[in-house]
C-alpha cells in the first residue's frame, strides 16, 4: 500500500469524486428524494439537491454505482452541514451512523 505524502486535508477518510444518484428519505418520512452524489468516503457522503435539509436530520441513504455489478450502499447517516451552490441547489454533507449490509 503506498500513501499519498501529499495529503495535506485533516480527514480521517480519503474523499472519492464519484457521479452517483443518491436516493435519500427523511428520518420518520416515506418520500424518497433523489440527489446528485460529489463525493464518497468511508466516513460520509456529500449530494447535491434541490431541497433544504437541516443540520442534524438522520437521512436513509442508498447510493446507486454507475456499473450495476455493485449494490447500493445503504446507509443512515446524519446531516452535518448544508451549504448552498453556485445554482441555488443545497450541497448536503453527511456521516454514516450505520452502513447496513
Amino acid at each position: 500500500m503506498t500513501m499519498r505524502l501529499d495529503y495535506n486535508e485533516k480527514r480521517d477518510f480519503t474523499r472519492m469524486e464519484v457521479e452517483c444518484v443518491v436516493d435519500y428519505t427523511l428520518s420518520g418520512e416515506s418520500e424518497v428524494r433523489q440527489a446528485a452524489g460529489h463525493n464518497l468516503s468511508a466516513g460520509g457522503v456529500c449530494f447535491e439537491t434541490e431541497q433544504e435539509v437541516a443540520a442534524g436530520t438522520l437521512l436513509e441513504i442508498s447510493i446507486s454505482p454507475q456499473q450495476k455489478l455493485t449494490p447500493p450502499l445503504e446507509a443512515t447517516a446524519e446531516v452535518v452541514r448544508v451549504e448552498p451552490s453556485a445554482d441555488g441547489r443545497c450541497i448536503v454533507s453527511c456521516r454514516f451512523q450505520q452502513i447496513k449490509s
